[in-house]
Protein backbone atom coordinates (compact mmCIF):
# COMPACT_ATOMS: atom_id res chain seq x y z
CA UNK A 1 0.00 0.00 0.00
CA UNK A 2 2.80 2.62 0.97
CA UNK A 3 4.39 2.21 -2.58
CA UNK A 4 1.05 2.29 -4.23
CA UNK A 5 0.26 6.07 -2.32
CA UNK A 6 3.48 6.93 -3.06
CA UNK A 7 2.93 6.24 -7.34
CA UNK A 8 0.07 8.22 -6.90
CA UNK A 9 1.36 10.98 -4.48
CA UNK A 10 5.11 11.11 -6.54
CA UNK A 11 3.12 11.94 -9.74
CA UNK A 12 4.41 14.99 -11.44
CA UNK A 13 0.62 15.79 -12.08
CA UNK A 14 -0.05 15.14 -8.62
CA UNK A 15 2.74 17.94 -7.64
CA UNK A 16 1.58 20.23 -10.21
CA UNK A 17 -1.82 20.05 -8.34
CA UNK A 18 -0.48 19.93 -5.19
CA UNK A 19 1.41 23.89 -6.24
CA UNK A 20 -1.74 24.81 -8.13
CA UNK A 21 -3.65 24.42 -4.90
CA UNK A 22 -1.06 26.24 -2.52
CA UNK A 23 -1.83 29.31 -4.88
CA UNK A 24 -5.44 28.76 -5.34
CA UNK A 25 -5.14 29.17 -1.16
CA UNK A 26 -3.80 32.10 -1.02
CA UNK A 27 -6.16 33.46 -3.89
CA UNK A 28 -9.56 32.24 -1.78
CA UNK A 29 -7.61 33.63 1.65
CA UNK A 30 -6.96 37.29 0.37
CA UNK A 31 -9.60 39.82 1.67
CA UNK A 32 -9.70 41.57 -1.52
CA UNK A 33 -8.78 41.07 -5.70
CA UNK A 34 -8.07 43.52 -7.99
CA UNK A 35 -11.34 42.56 -10.04
CA UNK A 36 -13.17 45.57 -11.76
CA UNK A 37 -16.36 43.49 -12.48
CA UNK A 38 -19.41 42.92 -10.11
CA UNK A 39 -18.64 39.76 -8.27
CA UNK A 40 -20.36 40.16 -4.49
CA UNK A 41 -23.72 41.00 -3.39
CA UNK A 42 -23.09 44.27 -1.99
CA UNK A 43 -22.01 45.86 -5.32
CA UNK A 44 -25.00 44.85 -7.25
CA UNK A 45 -27.70 47.50 -7.96
CA UNK A 46 -30.38 48.37 -9.87
CA UNK A 47 -28.75 49.80 -12.80
CA UNK A 48 -26.07 47.08 -13.03
CA UNK A 49 -29.29 44.68 -13.31
CA UNK A 50 -30.47 46.86 -15.71
CA UNK A 51 -27.35 46.05 -17.84
CA UNK A 52 -26.84 42.68 -17.07
CA UNK A 53 -30.22 41.56 -17.75
CA UNK A 54 -31.32 43.71 -20.78
CA UNK A 55 -30.33 40.96 -23.03
CA UNK A 56 -29.68 43.86 -25.98
CA UNK A 57 -33.23 45.21 -25.59
CA UNK A 58 -32.90 49.31 -26.13
CA UNK A 59 -34.30 51.11 -24.20
CA UNK A 60 -34.76 48.15 -21.39
CA UNK A 61 -34.89 49.65 -17.40
CA UNK A 62 -35.84 48.48 -14.61
CA UNK A 63 -38.38 50.77 -12.43
CA UNK A 64 -38.48 48.47 -9.27
CA UNK A 65 -35.83 46.01 -7.73
CA UNK A 66 -37.31 44.72 -4.42
CA UNK A 67 -35.53 42.25 -2.30
CA UNK A 68 -37.36 38.70 -1.56
CA UNK A 69 -34.62 36.31 0.41
CA UNK A 70 -31.28 36.39 1.33
CA UNK A 71 -29.42 33.22 2.56
CA UNK A 72 -26.11 32.04 2.16
CA UNK A 73 -24.27 28.47 1.43
CA UNK A 74 -21.15 27.80 -0.36
CA UNK A 75 -22.11 31.15 -1.95
CA UNK A 76 -23.69 34.64 -0.47
CA UNK A 77 -27.20 34.33 -2.47
CA UNK A 78 -30.69 36.55 -2.72
CA UNK A 79 -33.22 37.02 -4.96
CA UNK A 80 -35.16 39.69 -6.53
CA UNK A 81 -38.69 40.64 -7.55
CA UNK A 82 -38.05 42.92 -10.63
CA UNK A 83 -40.35 45.77 -12.74
CA UNK A 84 -39.02 46.78 -15.89
CA UNK A 85 -40.48 49.87 -17.97
CA UNK A 86 -42.45 49.61 -20.67
CA UNK A 87 -39.94 48.07 -23.82
CA UNK A 88 -38.23 45.75 -20.51
CA UNK A 89 -41.72 44.59 -19.91
CA UNK A 90 -42.94 44.46 -23.52
CA UNK A 91 -39.44 41.79 -24.24
CA UNK A 92 -40.77 39.84 -21.49
CA UNK A 93 -37.44 40.42 -19.68
CA UNK A 94 -36.88 38.36 -16.25
CA UNK A 95 -39.47 39.42 -13.19
CA UNK A 96 -37.97 37.52 -10.85
CA UNK A 97 -34.11 36.81 -10.32
CA UNK A 98 -31.75 34.52 -8.14
CA UNK A 99 -28.23 35.56 -7.61
CA UNK A 100 -25.10 33.54 -6.27
CA UNK A 101 -22.02 35.94 -5.20
CA UNK A 102 -18.63 35.65 -3.89
CA UNK A 103 -18.93 34.01 -0.41
CA UNK A 104 -17.90 37.09 2.50
CA UNK A 105 -16.74 33.87 4.77
CA UNK A 106 -12.81 33.33 3.99
CA UNK A 107 -13.32 29.60 4.01
CA UNK A 108 -15.64 29.15 1.49
CA UNK A 109 -13.89 31.33 -0.47
CA UNK A 110 -10.73 28.44 -0.46
CA UNK A 111 -13.38 25.78 -1.05
CA UNK A 112 -14.15 27.21 -4.24
CA UNK A 113 -10.78 28.06 -5.34
CA UNK A 114 -9.12 25.36 -4.16
CA UNK A 115 -11.31 23.03 -6.40
CA UNK A 116 -12.45 25.70 -9.51
CA UNK A 117 -16.07 25.81 -8.32
CA UNK A 118 -16.86 28.94 -9.83
CA UNK A 119 -15.63 28.49 -12.65
CA UNK A 120 -16.86 25.06 -13.26
CA UNK A 121 -20.26 26.12 -12.91
CA UNK A 122 -19.77 29.42 -15.13
CA UNK A 123 -18.44 26.69 -17.82
CA UNK A 124 -21.42 24.92 -17.31
CA UNK A 125 -23.97 27.22 -18.15
CA UNK A 126 -21.61 28.42 -21.03
CA UNK A 127 -21.14 24.86 -22.97
CA UNK A 128 -23.15 22.01 -21.50
CA UNK A 129 -26.94 23.96 -20.18
CA UNK A 130 -27.90 24.75 -23.84
CA UNK A 131 -26.98 21.21 -24.38
CA UNK A 132 -29.52 20.08 -22.12
CA UNK A 133 -32.63 22.06 -21.91
CA UNK A 134 -34.60 22.05 -18.62
CA UNK A 135 -32.36 19.72 -16.29
CA UNK A 136 -30.84 23.09 -14.51
CA UNK A 137 -32.24 26.80 -13.99
CA UNK A 138 -31.92 29.16 -16.95
CA UNK A 139 -29.14 31.65 -16.59
CA UNK A 140 -28.92 35.42 -17.61
CA UNK A 141 -25.71 35.98 -16.78
CA UNK A 142 -22.50 34.30 -15.51
CA UNK A 143 -18.65 35.08 -14.75
CA UNK A 144 -15.79 33.54 -12.75
CA UNK A 145 -12.53 35.38 -11.51
CA UNK A 146 -10.49 32.57 -10.04
CA UNK A 147 -9.93 33.10 -6.02
CA UNK A 148 -13.51 32.15 -5.51
CA UNK A 149 -14.70 35.61 -6.81
CA UNK A 150 -17.74 34.42 -8.95
CA UNK A 151 -21.42 36.18 -9.62
CA UNK A 152 -24.36 33.95 -11.41
CA UNK A 153 -27.74 35.51 -12.48
CA UNK A 154 -30.78 32.32 -12.45
CA UNK A 155 -34.28 32.47 -12.91
CA UNK A 156 -35.94 31.92 -9.80
CA UNK A 157 -37.58 28.63 -9.26
CA UNK A 158 -39.84 29.41 -7.04
CA UNK A 159 -41.33 32.33 -9.46
CA UNK A 160 -41.84 29.57 -11.98
CA UNK A 161 -43.89 27.22 -9.38
CA UNK A 162 -41.49 25.11 -8.80
CA UNK A 163 -40.07 23.59 -5.75
CA UNK A 164 -36.51 23.62 -4.97
CA UNK A 165 -35.53 20.39 -2.08
CA UNK A 166 -33.69 21.14 1.17
CA UNK A 167 -31.54 18.01 3.01
CA UNK A 168 -34.09 17.87 5.24
CA UNK A 169 -36.76 17.55 2.98
CA UNK A 170 -39.00 13.80 2.86
CA UNK A 171 -39.11 12.71 -0.59
CA UNK A 172 -41.90 10.93 -2.69
CA UNK A 173 -40.92 8.13 -5.08
CA UNK A 174 -42.33 10.18 -8.15
CA UNK A 175 -39.06 12.89 -7.23
CA UNK A 176 -36.90 10.00 -6.98
CA UNK A 177 -37.81 8.36 -9.67
CA UNK A 178 -37.82 12.16 -12.27
CA UNK A 179 -34.29 12.58 -11.06
CA UNK A 180 -33.22 9.22 -11.53
CA UNK A 181 -34.45 9.95 -15.44
CA UNK A 182 -33.11 13.23 -15.52
CA UNK A 183 -29.58 11.70 -14.71
CA UNK A 184 -29.28 8.84 -17.02
CA UNK A 185 -30.22 10.95 -19.91
CA UNK A 186 -27.69 13.62 -19.03
CA UNK A 187 -25.11 10.61 -18.46
CA UNK A 188 -26.09 8.99 -21.51
CA UNK A 189 -25.39 12.13 -23.67
CA UNK A 190 -21.53 11.81 -22.51
CA UNK A 191 -21.27 8.35 -21.70
CA UNK A 192 -17.09 7.63 -23.07
CA UNK A 193 -18.25 10.68 -25.12
CA UNK A 194 -14.27 11.28 -27.63
CA UNK A 195 -15.25 15.21 -26.14
CA UNK A 196 -13.98 14.38 -22.61
CA UNK A 197 -10.61 14.81 -24.38
CA UNK A 198 -11.32 17.81 -26.64
CA UNK A 199 -13.78 20.64 -25.63
CA UNK A 200 -14.86 19.03 -22.55
CA UNK A 201 -11.16 18.44 -21.54
CA UNK A 202 -12.10 20.87 -18.47
CA UNK A 203 -14.36 17.67 -16.97
CA UNK A 204 -11.46 15.98 -15.28
CA UNK A 205 -11.50 12.36 -13.97
CA UNK A 206 -11.03 12.58 -9.97
CA UNK A 207 -7.68 11.67 -9.50
CA UNK A 208 -7.39 15.05 -11.97
CA UNK A 209 -9.28 17.53 -10.75
CA UNK A 210 -7.95 20.56 -9.75
CA UNK A 211 -7.82 20.83 -5.86
CA UNK A 212 -7.48 16.70 -5.68
CA UNK A 213 -4.65 16.54 -3.05
CA UNK A 214 -6.22 19.11 -0.81
CA UNK A 215 -9.78 17.14 -1.23
CA UNK A 216 -7.73 13.74 -0.58
CA UNK A 217 -6.18 14.88 2.66
CA UNK A 218 -9.67 16.67 4.08
CA UNK A 219 -10.91 13.29 3.74
CA UNK A 220 -8.41 11.39 5.26
CA UNK A 221 -8.45 13.40 8.28
CA UNK A 222 -12.27 13.56 8.25
CA UNK A 223 -12.96 10.06 8.38
CA UNK A 224 -10.27 9.51 11.04
CA UNK A 225 -11.91 12.29 13.08
CA UNK A 226 -15.13 10.28 12.40
CA UNK A 227 -13.93 7.31 13.62
CA UNK A 228 -12.31 8.95 16.43
CA UNK A 229 -15.49 10.99 17.58
CA UNK A 230 -18.90 9.02 16.14
CA UNK A 231 -21.35 7.43 19.19
CA UNK A 232 -22.50 3.77 18.19
CA UNK A 233 -25.77 5.02 16.49
CA UNK A 234 -23.74 7.52 14.40
CA UNK A 235 -21.50 5.08 13.08
CA UNK A 236 -22.36 1.09 14.50
CA UNK A 237 -20.12 -1.27 14.89
CA UNK A 238 -20.55 -3.13 11.56
CA UNK A 239 -20.35 0.12 9.76
CA UNK A 240 -17.15 0.92 11.67
CA UNK A 241 -15.68 -2.26 9.76
CA UNK A 242 -16.14 -0.79 6.94
CA UNK A 243 -15.03 2.82 7.23
CA UNK A 244 -11.82 1.88 8.67
CA UNK A 245 -11.31 -0.07 5.74
CA UNK A 246 -12.36 2.11 2.98
CA UNK A 247 -10.31 4.66 4.99
CA UNK A 248 -6.99 2.13 4.54
CA UNK A 249 -7.84 1.87 1.19
CA UNK A 250 -9.72 4.58 -0.60
CA UNK A 251 -6.73 5.41 -2.83
CA UNK A 252 -7.17 2.64 -4.98
CA UNK A 253 -10.40 2.54 -5.09
CA UNK A 254 -10.48 5.99 -6.69
CA UNK A 255 -7.97 4.74 -9.07
CA UNK A 256 -10.62 1.93 -10.09
CA UNK A 257 -13.23 4.21 -10.45
CA UNK A 258 -11.03 6.22 -13.12
CA UNK A 259 -10.57 3.61 -15.29
CA UNK A 260 -14.24 2.66 -15.47
CA UNK A 261 -16.24 4.03 -18.75
CA UNK A 262 -16.71 7.69 -17.74
CA UNK A 263 -19.26 9.97 -18.42
CA UNK A 264 -19.90 13.69 -16.98
CA UNK A 265 -21.33 13.93 -13.84
CA UNK A 266 -23.35 16.23 -11.05
CA UNK A 267 -20.84 15.74 -8.91
CA UNK A 268 -22.56 17.26 -6.00
CA UNK A 269 -26.63 15.11 -6.39
CA UNK A 270 -27.89 15.32 -2.62
CA UNK A 271 -31.56 16.11 -2.86
CA UNK A 272 -30.73 19.37 -1.72
CA UNK A 273 -29.75 20.45 -5.25
CA UNK A 274 -32.86 19.10 -6.82
CA UNK A 275 -36.34 20.63 -7.81
CA UNK A 276 -39.35 19.57 -8.82
CA UNK A 277 -41.40 21.74 -11.75
CA UNK A 278 -45.00 21.95 -11.81
CA UNK A 279 -45.26 19.24 -14.83
CA UNK A 280 -44.06 16.43 -12.79
CA UNK A 281 -40.26 16.94 -14.15
CA UNK A 282 -37.41 17.11 -11.96
CA UNK A 283 -33.90 19.22 -12.63
CA UNK A 284 -31.03 19.87 -10.32
CA UNK A 285 -28.35 23.25 -9.58
CA UNK A 286 -25.55 24.24 -8.15
CA UNK A 287 -23.67 22.73 -10.79
CA UNK A 288 -20.06 23.57 -9.17
CA UNK A 289 -18.91 19.67 -8.77
CA UNK A 290 -18.95 18.54 -12.32
CA UNK A 291 -16.20 16.13 -13.14
CA UNK A 292 -15.97 12.73 -15.01
CA UNK A 293 -16.70 8.93 -13.53
CA UNK A 294 -19.22 6.19 -13.89
CA UNK A 295 -22.18 7.93 -14.20
CA UNK A 296 -23.59 6.00 -11.56
CA UNK A 297 -21.71 7.63 -9.00
CA UNK A 298 -24.13 10.43 -8.68
CA UNK A 299 -27.65 7.91 -8.84
CA UNK A 300 -26.41 6.68 -5.25
CA UNK A 301 -25.33 10.08 -4.41
CA UNK A 302 -28.78 11.41 -4.32
CA UNK A 303 -31.01 8.39 -3.28
CA UNK A 304 -28.56 7.89 -0.16
CA UNK A 305 -28.92 11.52 0.47
CA UNK A 306 -32.67 11.43 0.16
CA UNK A 307 -34.02 8.01 1.66
CA UNK A 308 -35.24 7.04 4.50
CA UNK A 309 -33.52 3.00 5.07
CA UNK A 310 -37.34 1.97 4.53
CA UNK A 311 -37.13 3.86 1.09
CA UNK A 312 -33.89 2.46 0.39
CA UNK A 313 -34.96 -1.39 1.11
CA UNK A 314 -38.05 -0.70 -0.98
CA UNK A 315 -37.18 1.17 -3.86
CA UNK A 316 -33.29 1.17 -4.52
CA UNK A 317 -33.21 -1.52 -6.92
CA UNK A 318 -36.30 -0.29 -8.34
CA UNK A 319 -34.40 3.29 -9.18
CA UNK A 320 -31.35 1.45 -10.57
CA UNK A 321 -33.16 -0.41 -12.95
CA UNK A 322 -35.05 2.38 -14.07
CA UNK A 323 -31.30 4.43 -14.58
CA UNK A 324 -30.23 1.37 -16.67
CA UNK A 325 -33.15 0.95 -18.82
CA UNK A 326 -33.21 4.90 -19.07
CA UNK A 327 -29.78 4.45 -20.98
CA UNK A 328 -30.51 2.00 -22.95
CA UNK A 329 -33.04 3.79 -24.34
CA UNK A 330 -30.36 6.20 -24.54
CA UNK A 331 -28.53 4.00 -26.50
CA UNK A 332 -25.98 3.46 -23.94
CA UNK A 333 -26.01 -0.17 -22.39
CA UNK A 334 -24.06 -1.17 -19.64
CA UNK A 335 -23.60 -4.53 -17.70
CA UNK A 336 -26.26 -4.35 -15.21
CA UNK A 337 -24.90 -6.55 -12.05
CA UNK A 338 -21.47 -4.87 -12.90
CA UNK A 339 -23.35 -1.54 -12.62
CA UNK A 340 -25.14 -2.71 -9.74
CA UNK A 341 -22.37 -3.59 -7.77
CA UNK A 342 -20.01 -0.30 -8.36
CA UNK A 343 -24.08 1.32 -7.78
CA UNK A 344 -23.62 0.23 -4.12
CA UNK A 345 -19.86 0.63 -3.51
CA UNK A 346 -20.15 4.26 -4.46
CA UNK A 347 -21.97 4.18 -1.22
CA UNK A 348 -19.03 5.07 0.26
CA UNK A 349 -18.56 8.45 -1.63
CA UNK A 350 -21.90 9.41 -0.63
CA UNK A 351 -20.80 8.44 3.52
CA UNK A 352 -17.87 11.03 2.75
CA UNK A 353 -20.38 13.39 1.86
CA UNK A 354 -22.09 12.87 4.80
CA UNK A 355 -19.48 12.71 6.97
CA UNK A 356 -17.88 16.14 6.03
CA UNK A 357 -20.74 18.04 6.79
CA UNK A 358 -21.21 16.56 10.08
CA UNK A 359 -17.79 16.24 11.15
CA UNK A 360 -17.41 20.17 9.92
CA UNK A 361 -20.86 21.68 10.59
CA UNK A 362 -21.11 23.62 7.83
CA UNK A 363 -23.00 24.52 4.60
CA UNK A 364 -26.24 24.76 6.56
CA UNK A 365 -26.83 20.64 6.06
CA UNK A 366 -29.58 20.14 8.99
CA UNK A 367 -28.55 17.54 11.70
CA UNK A 368 -31.79 15.31 11.51
CA UNK A 369 -30.65 14.61 7.31
CA UNK A 370 -27.45 14.12 8.27
CA UNK A 371 -28.52 11.11 10.92
CA UNK A 372 -30.84 9.91 8.21
CA UNK A 373 -28.43 9.66 5.73
CA UNK A 374 -26.19 7.87 7.99
CA UNK A 375 -28.53 5.27 9.12
CA UNK A 376 -29.70 4.30 5.17
CA UNK A 377 -26.28 4.32 4.95
CA UNK A 378 -25.72 1.62 7.76
CA UNK A 379 -28.54 -0.14 6.74
CA UNK A 380 -27.07 -0.85 2.51
CA UNK A 381 -24.12 -1.51 4.38
CA UNK A 382 -25.00 -4.23 5.84
CA UNK A 383 -27.92 -5.38 3.63
CA UNK A 384 -25.58 -4.66 0.99
CA UNK A 385 -22.46 -6.77 2.22
CA UNK A 386 -20.98 -3.64 1.41
CA UNK A 387 -17.67 -5.21 3.50
CA UNK A 388 -18.00 -7.98 1.14
CA UNK A 389 -18.27 -6.24 -2.11
CA UNK A 390 -15.12 -4.17 -0.72
CA UNK A 391 -13.01 -6.90 -0.19
CA UNK A 392 -13.65 -8.24 -3.18
CA UNK A 393 -12.96 -5.69 -5.44
CA UNK A 394 -9.47 -4.91 -3.42
CA UNK A 395 -8.37 -8.32 -4.07
CA UNK A 396 -8.66 -7.80 -8.00
CA UNK A 397 -6.76 -4.44 -8.03
CA UNK A 398 -3.32 -3.99 -8.08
Amino acid sequence: MPDFIDRIEGSAHYRTLEVLGDSDRALGSAPELAIDDVHRLDQIDGPWLSEALANGVVGAQLVDVADTDAHDGMTDRRSWSLAWNEPGAAAGLPTHVFAKATPHTADHRVMLSVLHMDETEAKYYAQLHPENPGLAPDSYYSRSYGGGRSVILLEDLRARGCKPYTQADAIDIRHARAITVALAKFHATYWRSDRLDKDLSWVRPRLQRFGWPWLYRVNNAMREKFLSTATESELPPHARKVLQAWQENSLRVYEYWDSQDLTVIHGDSHLGNTYSTPDGASGLFDWQVIFAAPGVRDLTYFLYSAFTDEQRKKYERECFDLYVDTLAEEGTTVNRENAWNDFLLFVLDRWDAGMMSFVHGTYGHARDAQLRAFATVSGSVADNEIHDRLSSLLRRLP
